[in-house]
């Protein structure tokens, strides 16, 4: 799945209930997910357990998104789409190893 893809997935399901909730309180629930992956590191989680966490950090990322107006892929290519173009010229190849 496409960020783009993912990003609308999250807009369908949680927009309403997420505009509702607000930026702040929207952005407090993100906060508390980084927190869930901090404590399944620490505790060394198993490797279920951090997929789901980092999964649901994406999700409010993409919820949180929505209702800022903000297109995760056009601001993620914004910011990261000069690093491509570093990695090129050091001969990183295809699947992304040195």
């Amino acid at each position: 799945m496409e960020i783009n893809e993912f990003q609308q997935l999250m807009r369908q399901l949680y927009f309403k209930n997420d505009y509702e909730r607000g930026v702040l309180k929207t952005a407090l629930w993100l906060i508390e997910e980084i927190g869930e992956l901090a404590g399944a590191i620490v505790k060394d989680g198993s490797q279920e357990e951090l997929e789901e966490e980092l999964a649901d950090i994406i999700a409010w990322t993409a919820s949180l998104a929505n209702i800022l107006n903000i297109d995760l892929a056009t601001a993620i290519n914004k910011k990261y789409h000069h690093c491509l173009s570093l990695l090129i010229n050091f001969g990183v190849s295809e699947d992304w190893s040195i």
